[in-house]
């Protein structure tokens, strides 16, 4: 449940979490085809899982509207930072009003983190979800 720019940071911080015992996984809602394209673009290596109906944003409560996607200050701000670390928003895949956050589950099934973002540009703080992983050496 990403965007672009917040899935490349995370994906940047792969082998950190690695480290730590953890697998990062992206969950989108557009299509097998969107998804195949984000992994070359981006090369990212990880596992992406395509939601096309959207089941698991809406089990998990995550926003879905014009406003959550516009109406914030911090939301152009988080655009014009974007722009500025080079990301460009490409073509629209998937559903453009669905807003997405970061899921941490331990192996056991307990949930040690959640981020329902609040607008476009309300992204998780990376300091945030390593520290709901284990340590290194650790078990979750």
């Amino acid at each position: 449940m990403f965007c672009r720019e917040e899935a490349v940071q995370l994906h940047r911080e792969a082998e950190r979490i690695h480290d730590r015992g953890a697998e990062l996984v992206f969950v989108g809602n557009g299509n097998r085809h969107f998804a195949d394209g984000f992994r070359k673009d981006f090369a990212i290596t990880t596992p992406i899982y395509v939601d096309t109906k959207r089941e698991a944003y809406r089990a998990l409560g995550m926003k879905r509207g014009l406003r959550s996607i516009i109406a914030s200050a911090v939301a152009w701000k988080s655009v014009l930072r974007a722009w500025k670390g080079g990301f460009r928003q490409g073509s629209t895949q998937g559903d453009p009003w669905q807003l997405g956050g970061v899921l941490v589950v331990m192996t056991s099934g307990r949930v040690s983190y959640l981020h329902r973002s609040a607008d476009a540009g309300d992204h998780a703080p990376l300091a945030a979800i390593l520290a709901a992983l284990p340590h290194p050496g650790g078990n979750g």
